[in-house]
């Protein structure tokens, strides 16, 4: 729906007797904002009462009534004070007015719910009703003075349509209902063309038989938006929907102007084209294709000779612009949907800024190569360009962010970790191992180059374990590669399956209960129990079931998992796709540990490798690890184990051949 004030008549107020929604007499009506005259005619004695059409307004206050007599009487009141009509088109107006207004119910009905941008029934919209109410009554305070320069938009001869609205016996009486009629039931479409109905408008295209160029628009209740009369042609509603209609006169074709969805003009005609960008900007391209950024609907000049603009993802808006340079290369910047700067035109590029840091990543391209920097929302630059790479998802992506650090390879080809106000978390000593950024960098440590071997190397700068020269790691980390993403001319194993009997036969009670120990934090009691309920229920079991596992060991203690896990709420299973089940990890694993979780700093890309990091980044001072039983697979095992019973729990893990994966 377009946002619209509206005045009805009624007999009865909602939870009255004989209150009847059918009986309510629509008045006037003024799209996108509330006129002064509805205000003034609501006048000192409005109260705010329920409108059963909006829902939640059936219960709750959402609109303002005042007596019919007293807004008669500021009408009296008014005309005495206005300035004599100078055309018959006035004079129309103000009769019509009257007689609207002398129509025998007796209560008008000021209705702006859609002006308001809050739900019914919250404290936000009884604020709203309040002001409007203060002005309401501030407004006939001032015509009880005979204040000329409180109403002077009101005194002027033409009383134009902002400040007195549209009033007409067949404005619509319930907001709610505006929608597409057919044709043929509608009288003003006879005899006319009708193109098609135009919903972000709530408008019919028309035109005549004999003009078919020349078009109109009108309302399914006869409200004449654009009338035949202006002889529009080229007449565009796409952007009804951010508030502008786009059309040219037939005496001037190539040039293009603005319509509010009132039909009044905010930006005259001018020649070229013009593109509505947001409900506050449009984009002017002259015949010679000059183009500029106008805002509306001032239509003041906001940045010239812009050659191309989009909205980006993260609800900015890209421009670009050339340069005087020789080598003719646009360069590029960020506004806001209301035209303001953001990021100044003058990087070759700009990322999406993420949604909780506010950080991008932008380039400018220096000697001849392009190098990367950040800068924040408020268009400080943060890091300088002269980083061979910023880490980020993808090339539209923000930066990726790890405990609140950020890697890059600077121009030298060095890598580093840079702070979220961009400086570097310590100095340069070495190139990445890889040049793919995702193995490259972990989530808590770096994979770097030191003398032909490659090194593990925390966040801090400080090299942790040597593992092998370059070539091997880098031959391991392709073949690696090569298998997940189905390359590898090596046939798949199938997973192995084993009967309950199989699995009994092989195993071994201390084995599991040491096993379950680890799982269950300790406790060894816990741990007996569970691996008694383990074995039992699989001599219980049908004898034909088959149960997953490299070994049988491995089955059996993938079942004592599952026991830990649903049974007594040391574990869960999670879907890859789960990532909005990582927040709510403490309902899945009931570990007092787990109770205070928060995801602070999840950025909008952030999967479940990010969830998970995040789960064992705050089970760390806890003195915990989270374990998943399966890595590499679509599903997560996840447990926890304690910090000092990792390597044991690994130890055992491997000797029932399973392949967990510590985080």
């Amino acid at each position: 729906m377009i946002n619209t004030a509206a005045l009805f008549s009624t007999t009865f107020l909602p939870g009255q007797a004989g209150f009847d929604t059918d009986a309510v007499t629509g008045l006037a009506e003024w799209r996108l904002d509330t006129p002064m005259l509805f205000k003034l005619l609501i006048g000192a004695d409005a109260q705010t009462v329920a409108w059963p059409i909006y829902g939640d307004g059936e219960d709750c206050p959402c609109v303002l009534a005042a007596p019919m007599a007293q807004a008669q009487a500021s009408w009296q009141a008014l005309s005495a004070l206005m300035d004599k009509p100078r055309d018959a088109a006035a004079i129309v107006a103000r009769s019509a007015i009257s007689a609207l207004l002398a129509g025998g119910q007796a209560w008008l009905i000021l209705d702006c719910v859609q002006l308001i941008p809050h739900d019914i029934d919250t404290p936000e919209t009884a604020a709203a009703l309040e002001a409007l109410r203060a002005e309401a009554q501030a407004l006939h305070s001032a015509l009880q003075r005979g204040d000329r320069e409180a109403l002077a938009p009101l005194l002027a001869a033409g009383s134009a349509a902002p400040a007195t609205g549209y009033w007409s016996a067949s404005a619509s009486a319930q907001l709610a209902n505006v929608e597409e009629l057919g044709a043929e039931e509608l009288p003003f479409l006879q005899g006319l063309e009708v193109a098609g109905w135009k919903e972000d408008a709530l408008c019919y295209e028309v035109s005549t038989a004999g003009e078919p160029a020349v078009t109109g628009l009108v309302t399914p209740y006869g409200r004449w938006i654009v009338p035949l009369s202006q002889r529009y042609v080229d007449l565009c509603a796409h952007d009804a929907e951010d508030g502008w209609i786009t059309f040219a006169t037939a005496d001037a074709p190539d040039a293009h102007g603005v319509l509010d969805l009132n039909g009044t003009v905010v930006l005259p005609p001018a020649p070229g084209a013009l593109y509505v960008i947001s409900p506050h900007l449009v984009q002017q391209i002259d015949a010679d294709g000059a183009s500029r950024l106008l805002r509306l609907p001032d239509g003041a000049l906001l940045i010239d000779r812009v050659n191309n603009m989009c909205e980006r993802d993260d609800g900015y808006i890209d421009i670009e612009r050339q340069t005087d340079n020789d080598d003719e290369r646009n360069v590029c910047g960020v506004l806001d949907k209301t035209g303001k700067v953001v990021v100044p035109p003058g990087y070759s590029s700009v990322q999406d800024f993420g949604t909780k840091k506010k950080i991008a990543v932008v380039s400018q391209r220096i000697a001849g190569r392009f190098l990367f920097g950040l800068i924040n929302s408020q268009g400080e630059l943060l890091a300088p360009c002269q980083y061979e790479a910023i880490d980020s998802a993808t090339t539209s992506s923000p930066p990726k962010v790890r405990k609140n650090l950020i890697f890059a390879i600077d121009a030298q080809g060095l890598a580093c970790m840079l702070t979220l106000d961009g400086k570097q978390a310590f100095t340069p000593l070495y190139p990445p191992a890889h040049h793919l950024r995702g193995v490259a960098v972990q989530s808590d440590f770096l994979y770097v180059v030191k003398d032909g071997m490659a090194w593990s190397m925390d966040f801090t700068g400080q090299l942790l374990e040597q593992f092998d020269t370059v070539e091997n790691f880098k031959a391991a980390i392709t073949a690696q590669l090569s298998e997940a993403m189905g390359l590898s001319k090596k046939k798949p194993v199938r997973r192995r399956s084993f009967t309950p009997a199989q699995i009994l036969a092989k195993a071994d009670r201390e084995q599991l209960r040491a096993m379950a120990a680890l799982l269950l934090l300790g406790d060894a009691a816990l741990a007996a129990r569970c691996v008694d309920i383990t074995l039992e229920e699989l001599a219980e079991d049908v004898p034909e079931e088959e149960y997953e596992g490299d070994t049988p060991e491995a089955a059996c203690f993938f079942l004592l998992w599952s026991t830990a896990a649903d049974a007594l709420g040391h574990g869960t299973t999670l879907d890859w796709k789960s990532v909005d089940e990582v927040p709510r990890i403490g309902q899945h694993i009931g570990l007092p540990a787990l109770r205070d979780f928060r995801w602070t700093d999840r950025e909008d890309d952030d999967a479940m490798a990010e969830g998970l990091t995040a789960i064992a980044a705050h089970l760390a001072p806890h003195q915990l690890r989270l374990v998943n039983m399966h890595g590499g697979e679509d599903t997560y095992y996840l447990g926890v184990v304690r910090a000092s019973d990792a390597s044991a729990f690994s130890k055992l893990a491997l000797q029932a051949a399973l392949r967990p994966v510590l985080l």
